[in-house]
C-alpha cells in the first residue's frame, strides 16, 4: 500500500475514533440536567462536581421565610382537659393570685387502638308448618354486593393508590393496624370494587379535560403481565387529570388519550404527538436540558449550545416575570422578537454543524412552529411541568410494583390515580371522596362527580 494512502487511512480512523470517544463521553456524562433521565438515576456525589450555577439549592429553610407553627386542634377534638395551677413561685413565695392573662395551652395528640365496626346480619331459619320446608329471609341487595364497607375500601385505595404501598404491606396495615381480617385475594377484590365505583367519575374527568382550552400530556413506562411492555399516559389541566394504561407508545395511543381535545397541547418532542393537528407548545424545560447537553460538546457545537442554554434561561425568566406581574405582556412580546430570531438562527446553524448532536438541533428546528405558542397566548405555559408532576405518582408506583399483571389491575391504576390526582389539584380530601363514592356504589346510588359545578358551567358557556 502506498505510504500516503496508508497515512490517509489512519487519519480517517483517528477521526472516527475521536467521534466515538466524544459520543461515549457524552453518554457517560448524561444526567438529569442535560437529558430526560430522572433525578433518581443521578449518582449521590454528582452535584458536588458540577459548576455552582448548576448545583441544586441547599436544603432547609431560607433566610426570612415565614415560620409554620403547629396549630391547636379545635375544641371538639379535645377529649380531656388537665388544668395545671402553680402552687409556689420561683422565689419561694406561696402567696399567689389569679390574672386575666390567657393560659398557655399544650396538646398531646394520640390515636387509640382502632377497632373495626362490624354489622352482622342474622338470618333466622323457620320451618313451614304446612309443607315442612326450612326458609330464611334473604339478604338485601346492597348487602349481597359487599363484604367490606366503604371505610375499608377507601383505606385500601389510599394505601395502594396514593401512598404507593405494596399489596403485602397494605395487607399488613389492614390486619395489624385496622384489625380488619383480609387476605391478598380480598385486597385485590377491594381494588376491583374501587375500580367499578370510580368508572363514572373517571369518564367524566376524561371528558372534562378534553374539553379544556389547554391541556398537558405525558407518558411513562408501565410494564404489564407476562413481561409485556406498556405505557401509562396522562392528560391534565389545572383542576383535573386522568390516566390511561395502553400497550403502545405510538400515535394510536396518543390519539386515544387526546380523543376530542382541540385546544393547545403542552407536550415534549415525542413523535407520538404528531397525530395531533392542533396547536402545540413544546416543553422548554426539556429544551433547556437539550441545550445543556449541546453546551457540553466540543468545538462550535458547544458554543452554540452555551448560547442556546443562556437564551432558554433568559426566556423562562422573562415569562416568569409576566406571571409575577413585574413585566407587562406587551413588553414581554416585544422583547421576545429578537430572542426568537436568535434562537432559530442558532438552531439552524447547529443543524448544519456536522457534529454528533446536529440531528437534535435539526429536529428542534423542524418543530419551531411549536416553540413560541406561549408568546402569542398568555394562557399557555412554556413548560410541561404540570404533567411531569402528575405522572410522577405513577413513576413511583411502577418502581415499587413493577406495573400490573392483569387488565383488571390496569383499570384500577387508571381510575385510582385519576381520583387521587384530581382531588390533589382541587385540594379535596381523597379519602373523603373515596368513602362517599364507595358508599353510593354499594347502595346503588349515583356516584358523586369529581367535576365542580362552576367548572361545568364555565365549559358550557
Amino acid at each position: 500500500m502506498d505510504k500516503d494512502a496508508y497515512i490517509k487511512q489512519l487519519e480517517n480512523k483517528i477521526i472516527q475514533l475521536k467521534k466515538r470517544i466524544e459520543e461515549l463521553e457524552r453518554l457517560l456524562g448524561m444526567n438529569s440536567t442535560n437529558s430526560s433521565k430522572p433525578p433518581s438515576s443521578d449518582s449521590p456525589g454528582m452535584f458536588a462536581v458540577l459548576p455552582r450555577k448548576l448545583r441544586r439549592k441547599k436544603r432547609g429553610a431560607r433566610n426570612g421565610h415565614q415560620p409554620h407553627l403547629r396549630e391547636l386542634l379545635p375544641e371538639k377534638f379535645v377529649k380531656e382537659h388537665i388544668h395545671l395551677k402553680p402552687e409556689i413561685c420561683t422565689c419561694g413565695s406561696t402567696s399567689l393570685k389569679g390574672t386575666d392573662h390567657e393560659p398557655l395551652r399544650h396538646q398531646v395528640v394520640d390515636i387509640p387502638p382502632i377497632t373495626p365496626q362490624v354489622i352482622e346480619y342474622v338470618q333466622h331459619i323457620f320451618q313451614c308448618r304446612k309443607c315442612g320446608a326450612f326458609i330464611y329471609q334473604s339478604l338485601p341487595d346492597e348487602v349481597k354486593r359487599k363484604y367490606f364497607g366503604p371505610g375499608v375500601l377507601s383505606i385500601v385505595g389510599i394505601l395502594t393508590g396514593t401512598l404507593n404501598t405494596s399489596k403485602r404491606k397494605a395487607l399488613a396495615m389492614m390486619n395489624q393496624v385496622f384489625s380488619v381480617p383480609m387476605s391478598l385475594g380480598g385486597l385485590s377484590n377491594c381494588e376491583a370494587q374501587l375500580a367499578d365505583a370510580l368508572e363514572q367519575p373517571y369518564n367524566e374527568v376524561a371528558q372534562h379535560v378534553r374539553d379544556q382550552q389547554t391541556a398537558h400530556a405525558d407518558e411513562t413506562g408501565w410494564p404489564r403481565g407476562n413481561r409485556q411492555k406498556g405505557w401509562l399516559w396522562t392528560l391534565c389541566c389545572s383542576t383535573s387529570a386522568f390516566f390511561m394504561v395502553h400497550a403502545h407508545r405510538g400515535q394510536d395511543a396518543a390519539q386515544k388519550l387526546l380523543g376530542s381535545f382541540a385546544g393547545v397541547l403542552h407536550c415534549d418532542r415525542w413523535s407520538g404527538y404528531n397525530c395531533f393537528g392542533g396547536l402545540r407548545q413544546l416543553c422548554w424545560a426539556h429544551l433547556k436540558r437539550d441545550f445543556q447537553a449541546l453546551s457540553e460538546c466540543r468545538g462550535s457545537m458547544g458554543q452554540i449550545g452555551c448560547e442556546l442554554f443562556l437564551l432558554a434561561k433568559h426566556i423562562l425568566y422573562l415569562r416568569k416575570r409576566t406571571r409575577d406581574g413585574t413585566l407587562t405582556w406587551q413588553t414581554f412580546q416585544r422583547r421576545m422578537k429578537a430572542l426568537m430570531e436568535r434562537t432559530e438562527k442558532l438552531l439552524a446553524k447547529g443543524a448544519n454543524c456536522g457534529q454528533s448532536l446536529s440531528g437534535r438541533c435539526r429536529r428542534i428546528f423542524n418543530q419551531r412552529q411549536y416553540l413560541w405558542t406561549f408568546v402569542r397566548d398568555s394562557s399557555v405555559e412554556p413548560t410541561n411541568n404540570l404533567a411531569e408532576r402528575i405522572v410522577r405518582q405513577g413513576v413511583l408506583w411502577r418502581k415499587g410494583s413493577f406495573g400490573t399483571q392483569s387488565e383488571r389491575g390496569g383499570r384500577y391504576v387508571e381510575r385510582i390515580l385519576t381520583v387521587c390526582a384530581t382531588c390533589r389539584l382541587q385540594e379535596r380530601s381523597v379519602i373523603g371522596y373515596l368513602r362517599d363514592a364507595c358508599h353510593c356504589h354499594l347502595n346503588n346510588i349515583s356516584v358523586p362527580s369529581l367535576i365542580k359545578p362552576a367548572e361545568i358551567s364555565t365549559n358550557a358557556a
